[in-house]
């Protein structure tokens, strides 16, 4: 119960530290940081799914090989869709849409942030699982991890311009709303 305690007067001593700092920044500022935090949230998220999935159908891969994969793909998504969030909160920003127009402003944006980070995300995920994971033989088919990390920019970018479309047309609005 002591634990529980400690850990309440920290998180609350870190949660006043946070909304301090955010009320000294200016709005475009607290936009610009939750969409960098946000974005390298998600990118970390997807690009984790992506290596547990694929890891997930070697049946027999070790975990050291496993982590091998998943890491570097997690890492990368983290930091490629930090980059795009921010650029798109930029843009926004930049355009002052109204609330109407950012909804085909943030898929639009949404659309090519995505086709980005999948478009980066995938092919390397193809390459390193192409030569870690233990799969039977004929698994990949006919192609080679060159062929394979080609196939991979192809299929990142159209399910993460998908997928960025989506979110862009949710978030660009609720900063649109939130500038005013």
């Amino acid at each position: 119960m002591r634990r529980c305690g400690v850990l309440v007067c920290v998180a609350l001593l870190v949660t006043s530290a946070a909304v301090q700092a955010v009320g000294e920044l200016d709005r475009a500022e607290v936009v610009r940081t939750a969409m960098t935090v946000v974005g390298a949230a998600g990118g970390l998220a997807v690009g984790a799914f992506i290596g547990i999935s694929f890891s997930g159908d070697a049946t027999d891969t070790p975990l050291s090989n496993a982590l091998v994969l998943t890491i570097p793909v997690a890492a990368v998504g983290a930091a490629t869709a930090a980059l795009a969030a921010r650029w798109i909160a930029d843009v926004a920003l930049r355009a002052e849409p109204g609330p109407l127009l950012a909804v085909l402003e943030g898929a639009g944006l949404g659309l090519l942030g995505g086709a980005f980070v999948g478009g980066i995300v995938f092919p390397l995920n193809f390459a390193i699982a192409h030569r870690v994971l233990e799969v039977p033989e004929g698994y990949w088919g006919r192609f080679d991890s060159t062929q394979a990390a080609g196939m991979g920019v192809v299929s990142g970018a159209f399910w993460g311009g998908l997928l960025g479309a989506v979110a862009g047309a949710l978030v660009v609005p609720l900063i649109s709303l939130y500038m005013g």
